[in-house]
């Protein structure tokens, strides 16, 4: 990997975990397209849920196709990690890591979105912005709440 894709994917890294809690699962939760379980025996986006700490969880809803036969259906959801869950294992995750599971889950994300910001270094350099401008409010915000203490 090219020392300035390298650069920019720690500054993605960086500034996605700079998102408040809320932002952060509210990210990653709209970069999922599919968010039901495939069921494919080794399906990447799985593995990409769950190296970002998400659960699959099994749930029993009624058919309603014919009143008289209600059968339970099961379905699998995925269930979000914990957001403190989250930034440890996005903390953990090296250049590769990260680049294979959240860069690669931005990009078919936001690609169809914004297809000028291009690939590679130039997506990653416009997802670090855009992942700051997420983040303003928030700073200005905290800027706006700190006392400063008077002399």
């Amino acid at each position: 990997m090219r020392y300035q894709t390298q650069t920019f994917v720690k500054q993605v890294q960086v500034d996605l975990l700079a998102l408040s809690d809320d932002d952060l699962l509210h990210t990653i939760d709209q970069w999922r397209t599919g968010k039901e379980p495939s069921g494919l025996p080794h399906n990447p986006q799985e593995e990409t849920w769950f190296a970002l700490g998400y659960r699959r969880v099994s749930a029993e809803t009624e058919r309603l196709s014919h009143p008289s036969e209600a059968e339970p259906e099961v379905r699998e959801y995925w269930l979000m990690p914990s957001p403190s869950h989250l930034r440890r294992l996005l903390t953990e995750m090296d250049v590769k890591q990260f680049t294979h599971h959240v860069i690669a889950l931005a990009f078919r994300s936001l690609h169809a979105t914004y297809p000028e910001w291009g690939d590679g270094s130039t997506f990653n350099a416009h997802l670090a912005n855009y992942l700051r401008q997420i983040c303003a409010p928030q700073r200005r915000n905290d800027l706006r709440t700190k006392k400063v203490p008077r002399a």
